[in-house]
């Protein structure tokens, strides 16, 4: 079975293979950026401000971070959300003097929230929060979930989700703007990272703050996006905010699959100044910079599938994709990338 829906996908995948190439082929009005290697790519064209108490000092468990690292301290901030909420963030500011604003990086989780068991924060967003740190940039992790008294929303369907992705574009907003005023930020140099749910948000957020700005909005320097839903938005033909844009989908997605996201850059390059660029890996599904094995996950209602979705990581696409996100930090926030 296992084995049939591999082929199945597969047999999709080379469409999704076409319709990227005929998106690279079509004719471009401003930045182009062409992905290379085994990955095939479209190149495209590329709340009031929240109040928050002073940021709490913690200490991380030993196993919350790798051994050694810089990022191993981090400290608890609380941000107060329009709605009365308050908004829990860990909260890693970048090592040097205040004197000397940095770049930081908000990053957002997917449907699974930010823990693997306890307060155990789960392998990526360790690895995460210490590759960024190590970088030289802050980073800030919103916890949507944890602070509404939730875990995860991947079994859960769209739309019986008390945390939808409008609610958490609000918590995104506000912690982008909390960020903002915090010393030793270069407000002119904040990221937005996301994951699935996380990245979908961020997309959702782009969309608000073009239809709906706020005197506390700050320009975002670079968005950057691993395997968002983007059929709603290509749906409603949604206008984003402008910021360069980084997507990166799996050919054999089937929980948020590549081709709305390839359709929805194609309506991206039509319109003037938008700086987007699409890499798409072949034989990968979800969750493919990852590292654990590919599996099917039959408590998943959302994919394409009644059967269920598949998730897990393709070691190659895995380096492929953390290099193409490193240079694409160094193009726009400046700071040092990994070697």
């Amino acid at each position: 079975m296992f084995m049939a829906r591999q082929r199945t996908a597969r047999t999709a995948a080379a469409a999704v293979t076409a319709a990227a190439a005929a998106v690279a082929a079509a004719p471009v009005r401003g930045a182009v950026r062409l992905g290379g290697g085994r990955l095939w790519a479209a190149g495209l064209l590329c709340a009031a401000l929240a109040a928050c108490q002073a940021p709490v000092r913690s200490q991380a468990s030993a196993d919350a971070l790798p051994p050694g690292s810089a990022a191993a301290a981090w400290q608890q901030a609380r941000i107060a959300l329009p709605s009365g909420e308050s908004l829990r963030a860990h909260w890693w500011p970048a090592e040097g003097p205040q004197a000397e604003p940095r770049p930081a990086v908000v990053a957002l989780h997917g449907c699974g929230g930010l823990y693997a068991q306890g307060d155990r924060l789960s392998q990526r967003y360790r690895e995460t929060a210490a590759r960024l740190h190590a970088a030289g940039y802050s980073v800030l992790l919103p916890d949507s979930f944890g602070s509404r008294g939730l875990r995860s929303l991947c079994g859960t369907r769209y739309g019986a989700r008390d945390v939808t992705v409008a609610v958490r574009a609000q918590d995104a907003r506000a912690a982008i703007a909390w960020l903002a005023t915090q010393p030793g930020v270069d407000a002119k140099r904040i990221g937005m990272l996301g994951w699935s749910n996380g990245a979908t948000t961020a997309l959702n957020l782009l969309e608000q703050r073009r239809l709906h700005p706020a005197p506390s909005d700050v320009p975002l320097a670079g968005v950057a996006l691993f395997y968002p839903g983007c059929g709603p938005l290509l749906r409603r033909q949604a206008e984003l905010e402008p910021a360069p844009l980084l997507m990166q989908l799996g050919a054999l997605d089937d929980w948020t699959p590549a081709q709305p996201c390839i359709d929805f850059a194609a309506l991206l390059q039509r319109r003037p100044g938008t700086d987007v660029t699409l890499k798409v890996y072949a034989d990968s599904y979800h969750g493919f910079d990852g590292t654990d094995p590919v599996r099917l996950r039959a408590d998943v209602p959302n994919g394409t599938s009644a059967q269920g979705v598949h998730q897990g990581g393709n070691p190659a696409a895995r380096v492929e994709s953390l290099a193409a996100l490193d240079a694409f930090w160094g193009r726009t926030l400046g700071a040092r990338t990994q070697p």
